[in-house]
């Protein structure tokens, strides 16, 4: 079964780089020295250092013979690379290098310095002559001064030539050109150069896993037409997959490889939902396991499971659902639910009918404005004598003329001005 080689071997993978417990080096920041590092420390910015890379050595235990170098560096100082070089070659350790980035300069004799070289596809690597930054630049020269700095830039380009065509077995004069073109060169051209050995394949981007072609093929001869053999197929694989799987998760906690996974199963309730049972799958759930979510939920068998506060506090067999009682009654016939449910929609009518009250009680706006009227003049008392008494006159049986009847008949007064009226008669009474 493939899956189950492909799953055996990662594990054995993994346990033999946990076994042989590789020391990791990571040049990810300029190589300087202390002294150039100090400098930089007041620009906030970090580098690595023969000491930083002596330290690291001197901290791997002993036994463990194999140092993993892993690069993203633009270089930096020759004299401080050569150091570092030569103190990893002399550990004797088995040193492998993988480029997960940029590979520039002073970098790549460092890279040369292990003997398993790779890189992912998208890395880059320059290499170029060695020269002087303009800031290093700063004193004044004489002639003799600057013929000794560029025999000195010589001899290191022709040392960093020999070590090049050493580890990689390129042609000197190729990579002598390449040195003056100073410019970045992908992997696959790397790689036949001699600079790296392998091009590491993205993982994510497989479709089909480890020896996919292989395993389509295999697939295409050993497909399977008749459908109760698939089935049966499948099932035998799933299974095996499975006890494959839960074998080597086991040794994997016990390795220290893995921290050990939460075992639980899920079950589903009569009304579609899932609860999780935090127990190995296959053992029945029991009061007192851990579970969720909380509150009371009804499996497909009739029973129903109580959880509160993550953990079963009961478990009710179908017949003690309220046999006789109605659903989810006591069995009495009296079911506590109908019963709040009908005091609760009783509250609702009365609150109806006291709504219904107080909106037929209630005032208008302009009636509530009038009220607050009325009171501020004097309530009921004013209303009492803003009253009007007024009485029409009786008819008069002799005859007037027109004009007259019109000029002597009383004219009806407003109750506002009978109320003036009355204030004056008042006041004048009072005086």
């Amino acid at each position: 079964m493939p899956q189950s080689v492909y799953l055996l071997h990662a594990f054995c993978l993994a346990l033999f780089r946990k076994i042989k417990s590789m020391a990791t080096l990571k040049l990810y920041n300029p190589i300087l020295s202390e002294a150039t590092k100090e400098c930089y420390w007041f620009c906030d910015e970090a580098g690595t250092s023969f000491k930083d890379v002596d330290e690291f050595i001197n901290g791997i235990p002993a036994g463990d013979d194999n140092i993993e170098l892993l690069l993203h560096c633009d270089g930096g100082e020759v004299n401080e690379g050569w150091a570092i070089v030569d103190k990893l070659r002399s550990t004797g350790k088995k040193i492998t290098a993988t480029i997960e980035g940029n590979c520039a300069s002073m970098a790549t004799v460092v890279l040369l310095a292990a003997s398993e070289r790779r890189a992912y596809p998208h890395a880059s690597l320059l290499i170029h002559k060695p020269y002087y930054p303009e800031y290093t630049l700063a004193d004044a020269y004489r002639a003799d001064d600057l013929e000794s700095l560029a025999a000195s830039l010589r001899d290191d380009e022709q040392k960093m030539l020999d070590f090049y065509v050493e580890r990689t077995g390129a042609d000197r004069a190729e990579l002598e050109a390449l040195m003056n073109e100073d410019k970045f060169i992908g992997m696959e051209r790397a790689k036949e150069l001699g600079f790296i050995q392998t091009i590491i394949p993205a993982a994510s981007a497989s479709t089909g896993g480890p020896n996919s072609a292989k395993s389509a093929a295999w697939k295409q001869r050993n497909s399977i037409t008749n459908n109760q053999n698939s089935m049966a197929t499948k099932t035998t694989k799933s299974e095996d997959k499975s006890v494959l799987r839960k074998a080597l998760a086991a040794l994997a906690v016990a390795l220290g490889l893995e921290a050990p996974q939460p075992v639980n199963y899920e079950l589903n309730t009569e009304s579609g939902d899932t609860i999780t049972i935090d127990k190995p799958d296959g053992e029945d759930p029991a009061v007192g396991d851990s579970a969720s979510p909380d509150g009371e939920h009804k499996m497909p068998d009739g029973k129903t499971i109580v959880i509160e506060d993550g953990k079963i506090t009961e478990i009710r067999d179908a017949e003690d659902e309220g046999d006789g009682g109605g659903d989810g009654g006591d069995g009495s016939g009296n079911d506590p639910d109908s019963e709040a449910l009908a005091a609760a929609n009783a509250r609702i009518a009365e609150l109806e009918n006291e709504l219904a009250d107080a909106r037929k009680n209630a005032k208008t706006t302009d009636e509530k404005r009038i009220l607050n009227l009325v009171a501020i003049a004097g309530g009921e008392a004013w209303l009492v004598k803003a009253k009007s008494d007024y009485k029409p006159a009786a008819r008069q049986t002799t005859t007037t003329a027109a004009g007259e009847g019109k000029k002597n008949a009383a004219k009806p007064q407003s109750r506002v001005q009978q109320r003036i009226a009355e204030l004056e008669a008042a006041h004048q009474k009072t005086e």
